[in-house]
């Protein structure tokens, strides 16, 4: 059984379509069908669903929520009890990335998976159907090189748990519908038993595919570090290949299960030695996989190095952005292909209230919001969260059809504030970028903490980048005031002292990374960590500075 993309995507996408073209309808829909189907739950009856008949009455009876309210009803739901939140059974328990404090257990629905496969999954298909209008359906469907693993691991119950990314994966193999055959690696390596660093056995597989069209990941870091993994290892990669042989060190298992599935293959080692060795890099996703049509990974401002530097290996491959998604659900799907940083809202997916980033005033409706404007997005979703504060702070950057096109800005709950700057994930970024132009240097990471151990304080960054000038600091300064008008006028009045930038190792951020893997925290999952919000993020990042010693 091989999966219809075409037809998969077509539908999807003019589900989407039809949605946004009818937003306001679609949205209050939602609402009070899933207020109505829940109105005898505990949560309904605490809150008098069955007496809601309007979005201004669901306002006015549902206080706005965070993680904290729905902390015992959720220990609940875990310890087995049904009908709390909902009245649909929770099959999955989605843990949040720990961007910030513990880990959160978000319970799922199969009505909130059901969302995730049309819209996170079934409509990109019809966007890359429709971008190649005049190619064949098998030209542009061939394999997939999945970067991501979806280990199966449960709830001491039974029920499913793991990360937003792979939920999807696991219920469609629970219900037969996956289809392993789509993919250039094996079942046996996309559900592994444990989580464990497979990149190697990955790479092995995909190098020995001919017709893969498209590569698919979850953040674009990983994408950039695979293709960097494939060019440090090109000559041991053939060999092995050439050979059938294993010259990295991995379980016994893992061996020998390469050696059973991937006999030596001399031809297609011969083919890709016969890609030039200059300028390897440039295109080399092209010259590996001839026939490659995108390349699907969530970048933008927030991944700017890695997103510049999966362009250079991609060559003319465009690249799909994919979605603004979190553990609560899916949000916003990228309104067109090579165009990062624009999400369009999803009607159908969750229902949506915005606050304005001012905290001035109540939470607004789709049809009220601005484009050039900035919210914090409030919602409910398809798993028995009601008026939820993500956190998320989003800028209103179009709108398609009647639907908003949102670019993520930061986390309300993550920002430098030592005198009232206030200083956010998106100004960071853009200084950095400045940085990284005006100083001719590459920032390949960059995370930031609050210093108090001068006379005043100050930010202290931690950057990886190459030949950093001896000025970083004043340039990194000129930046940061551009980029934050408060942040300047506190620097000008003296309420903090100038920043400081210590330099890190080579490979510091690849090497928290694996440390997060070794604890069993999934690799596609892995982000950039920007804010040193915990004692163990900051004495990580100190022991990787490179010491006066290593200067010399």
């Amino acid at each position: 059984m091989k999966t219809d993309y075409e037809r998969l995507g077509c539908e999807a996408l003019e589900r989407l379509e039809m949605s946004t073209k009818n937003a306001d309808t679609a949205q209050t829909k939602f609402l009070l069908d899933w207020l109505n189907e829940n109105k005898n739950t505990e949560f309904g009856k605490r809150y008098s669903f069955a007496q809601i008949k309007s979005v201004r009455e669901y306002q006015k009876r549902v206080p706005l929520s965070t993680y904290e309210d729905y902390a015992r009803d959720i220990e609940r739901i875990i310890d087995g009890e049904e009908n709390i939140l909902t009245a649909r059974d929770i099959v999955y328990f989605c843990i949040s990335s720990g961007t910030v404090g513990d880990e959160k257990y978000i319970p799922l629905t199969e009505y909130d998976f059901e969302a995730h496969y049309v819209f996170m999954y079934g409509a990109l298909f019809g966007q890359i159907r429709e971008y190649y209008k005049q190619l064949t359906e098998a030209q542009i469907f061939g394999k997939i090189f999945q970067i991501g693993e979806f280990a199966k691991t449960y709830m001491p119950d039974g029920r499913m748990n793991g990360i937003r990314s792979s939920c999807v994966y696991q219920w469609l193999d629970r219900n037969g519908e996956f289809d392993s055959s789509d993919y250039c690696v094996p079942k046996e390596i996309l559900f592994p038993e444990t989580l464990e660093d497979q990149l190697y056995i990955k790479v092995r597989f995909a190098l020995a595919e001919r017709n893969i069209t498209a590569i698919h990941g979850v953040f674009i870091n990983r994408v950039a570090g695979v293709i960097e993994y494939i060019l440090r290892n090109w000559e041991l990669l053939l060999d092995d290949m050439e050979h059938g042989t294993v010259s990295v060190e991995i379980p016994e298992k893992q061996g020998k299960y390469i050696a059973e599935k991937l006999p030596p293959d001399p031809e297609r080692a011969r083919e890709l030695r016969d890609i030039p060795r200059e300028n390897l890099h440039k295109g080399i996703i092209k010259k590996i996989w001839k026939n490659i049509k995108y390349i699907l990974a969530i970048g933008g401002d927030s991944f700017f190095h890695y997103t510049e530097k999966t362009r250079g290996y991609a060559g003319d491959i465009p690249l799909h952005f994919f979605v603004y998604a979190a553990s609560e659900g899916v949000f916003g799907l990228a309104e067109n292909i090579d165009v990062p940083d624009k999400y369009m809202l999803l009607p159908k997916s969750v229902f949506f209230e915005f606050i304005p980033e001012t905290g001035n005033g109540a939470p607004l409706l789709m049809s009220n919001v601005e484009v050039g404007k900035k919210y914090e997005l409030v919602v409910t979703n398809r798993s028995g969260l009601y008026r939820y504060r993500l956190g998320d702070v989003i800028k209103v950057v179009g709108m398609h059809e009647k639907a908003p096109v949102v670019k993520f800005c930061y986390r309300r709950n993550q920002v430098i504030n030592i005198a009232g700057e206030k200083s956010n994930q998106q100004q960071f970024d853009t200084a950095i970028k400045r940085f990284a132009e005006l100083a001719q240097t590459e920032v390949r990471g960059y995370c930031v903490q609050e210093d108090f151990s001068g006379i005043s304080p100050r930010y202290l960054f931690y950057m990886e980048c190459e030949n950093a000038p001896r000025n970083a600091d004043a340039i990194f300064e000129e930046c940061m005031c551009a980029a934050n008008p408060e942040y300047k006028s506190c620097l000008n009045m003296r309420e903090i002292r100038p920043l400081h930038i210590e330099l890190l190792r080579e490979g510091s951020f690849k090497h928290y990374e694996k440390m997060l893997a070794e604890r069993g925290k999934p690799m596609a999952q892995s982000k950039m960590p920007h804010f040193l919000n915990t004692e163990e993020k900051k004495s990580f990042f100190a022991s990787q500075i490179i010491r006066l010693e290593e200067k010399v």
